[in-house]
């Protein structure tokens, strides 16, 4: 294994040589940059360059060492999920396919060196960017959000029409029916976990504040026009607007930190063009009306980053941020541990604003966890959610230990799992791709000492086989992980001929064009090359873990964007399966991600051409005169 690790290294360093001979060859001046840079990255850190040569090779193998470290995990995720695709099982050994993760550790890791090579080329001829192009750059200020937010709504109103009034689950078709008296026909009853009704007008399986948005639109189009069609259409054009909106404000922000209108530019287009966005931001369920939201909030906290705290002293932003981190609570559940443990982490880091942060943290967690659900609730008569859905990961473990193992599970182990997750059917139920059948038939009134018990076994049984757990965990991510997962066009409403309602249809006048939509959306994702835009994992995965390290290596200050990042992928990868809506906010996200690291490439480079002209003349004994011979 050591001689594997050293033989990656090296290639690494290969790759990382590669790439600086031809940056050398254009740019003449790439090496007292480089130097230049690197003084200033050690100035930041109280580091002084009286070690000129130990310095930068310290520098040069940091940056190798994080390159070969996240492409080794991107690279292992990639390997474990594409040999699961498909079914869920994989016939290749754990030692067959961490071998192989190795064997594509210096490809990925290649590909990140090129993808910086050119981040950095963009930076330097930035003021090569056509002036004639111009107008797809968002500046700051309403008036450009504002106009360009609308140009991106027209593009996708193709999306919007085509799909009218706005396709919709069974989740949606839940949420609405709870609006209706207990004895409408359309009011099905609500449920404290799935299969367990309860007596309740209202549920939070779903977030209330969501379902009381889906029951407002449908009930008003109802009262109006004798359907949903409307009002659902109404709610997916303001949703579709809002979004378009937020991600033309992230531009702009992004413009305003000084990312290059190469990016900009690129991740306009990118917003306005590629299928994903348009369809996704119309359709009518919780996903898409949180992301905007998200989206809102994650420039904001940028902006926190970018000032180092500073920005949470102005009251309006204090106010802006804390009203959008609410809303990002409200319309998704796992919104509150993003945004409330941000701001915790966040508190630790800029130590000045340490007690903003905690207020930030603070409010969110008492919104969330004290007036929600003990005033709103009683007052609406709301169930609250069961506690399947954060365990959803967990029972998939256990119960693919069971499939797997089940002639070693003890007399003991099995008393504990049944008296949570009925033993006797579990191995049956169990579905790689899909946790619903397991967890939502798990026994929802055990008591704390059965809870504790089949923590016990849970944790006893990890240990015993623990990459059985590893693949109970990715089999249902597979599409965020590998490159097998296509986003999905979702087409259809949830009207009578699926069990939802007559009150709600996709008009036949529509059918060319909602096909035609259709037939586009799965167009692009099949054509080579072409179908990495819509490849999921891009998203999810592969501009995170690239941005993750561009800024690792070269621009520390803004590490801190990552920590909702992070936390964001976490909700993501314990997904009941792979469902392109449960990644929507790292898809909006993921260019406004790129857009970011450019800001920090030109920043870098700006303090690098101060630095370089504030300089003494070589006579004077210029300390870098050493370090470029």
């Amino acid at each position: 294994m050591a001689g594997l690790f050293a033989i990656h290294w090296t290639m690494a360093y290969v790759t990382c040589s590669h790439f600086a001979t031809p940056f050398n060859v254009i740019c003449p001046q790439s090496r007292s940059i480089l130097f230049i840079n690197l003084q200033v990255y050690q100035n930041h850190m109280g580091i002084t360059m009286g070690q000129d040569s130990s310095m930068l090779t310290h520098e040069k193998w940091r940056r190798i060492g994080f390159a070969v470290l996240i492409s080794w995990l991107v690279s292992l995720l990639g390997v474990v999920s594409t040999s699961m695709a498909g079914t869920g099982w994989s016939s290749a050994s754990a030692s067959l396919l961490v071998l192989l993760s190795f064997a594509f550790t210096p490809l990925v890791a290649a590909l990140a060196y090129g993808v910086r090579f050119l981040l950095q080329r963009v930076v330097e001829h930035d003021d090569a960017f056509p002036h004639a192009l111009d107008a797809l750059i968002v500046r700051p200020g309403v008036r450009s959000v504002l106009f360009h937010g609308a140009a991106i709504f027209a593009l996708w109103s193709f999306w919007i029409v085509a799909f009218y009034p706005g396709s919709m689950f069974y989740d949606t078709f839940y949420q609405i029916s709870q609006s209706y008296p207990m004895d409408s026909p359309v009011n099905f009853g609500v449920w404290y976990v799935p299969n367990v009704p309860v007596d309740a007008h209202f549920s939070d399986h779903h977030p209330i504040f969501d379902t009381l948005i889906y029951g407002l639109f449908t009930q008003v189009s109802d009262h109006l026009t004798g359907s949903w069609n409307l009002g659902l259409f109404v709610l997916s054009c303001i949703q579709a607007f809002a979004t378009a909106i937020v991600l033309s404000y992230g531009l702009a922000v992004a413009r305003e930190f000084g990312a290059p209108r190469f990016i900009c530019a690129a991740a306009y287009l990118f917003f306005g063009l590629v299928p994903i966005f348009g369809h996704y931001a119309s359709l009518n369920m919780k996903d898409s009306l949180f992301s905007p939201v998200y989206i809102w909030w994650f420039v904001l906290f940028a902006r926190v980053v970018r000032t180092k705290g500073e920005a949470l002293k102005l009251r309006g932003f204090f106010i802006s941020i804390l009203c959008a981190g609410i809303l990002t609570c409200l319309t998704k559940k796992t919104g509150v541990y993003i945004v409330g443990l941000s701001f915790v982490f966040l508190a630790f880091v800029y130590r000045r604003a340490s007690m903003r942060c905690v207020l930030q943290a603070a409010c969110v967690f008492a919104v969330m966890f004290v007036f929600l659900p003990r005033i709103v609730f009683p007052v609406l008569d709301v169930v609250p959610g069961g506690k399947q859905e954060i365990l959803g990961t967990v029972f998939q473990q256990t119960a693919r230990y069971v499939a797997v193992y089940g002639d070693q599970v003890t007399s003991a182990q099995r008393d504990a799992i049944d008296a949570v997750l009925n033993y006797d059917s579990l191995a049956e139920r169990y579905n790689p791709r899909w946790a619903d059948p397991v967890k939502y038939d798990f026994v929802h009134d055990a008591t704390e000492a059965e809870w504790r018990e089949y923590a016990h076994v849970w944790a006893e049984q990890g240990l015993t086989h623990p990459w059985t757990y590893v693949e109970a965990t990715i089999a249902p991510i597979i599409g965020f992980l590998s490159p097998t997962g296509m986003a999905q066009a979702r087409v259809g409403v949830w009207d009578s001929d699926h069990g939802g309602s007559d009150l709600v249809w996709q008009p036949a006048s529509l059918d060319g064009i909602r096909d035609h939509a259709t037939r586009i959306f799965n167009g692009v994702a099949s054509i080579p090359f072409v179908n990495v835009v819509m490849m999921v994992a891009l998203y999810a995965t592969w501009i995170p873990a690239f941005c993750f390290w561009a800024s690792l290596s070269d621009y520390p200050r803004w590490l801190a964007l990552y920590i909702p990042v992070v936390l964001t992928m976490a909700t993501v990868f314990l997904s009941p399966m792979f469902d392109t809506r449960y990644a929507l906010s790292l898809i909006y996200s993921a260019p406004l991600l790129v857009c970011f690291v450019g800001a920090g490439a030109s920043e870098r480079r700006r303090a690098a051409e101060l630095d370089e002209v504030d300089e003494p003349p070589a006579s004077s004994g210029a300390h870098f005169s050493d370090v470029r011979s």
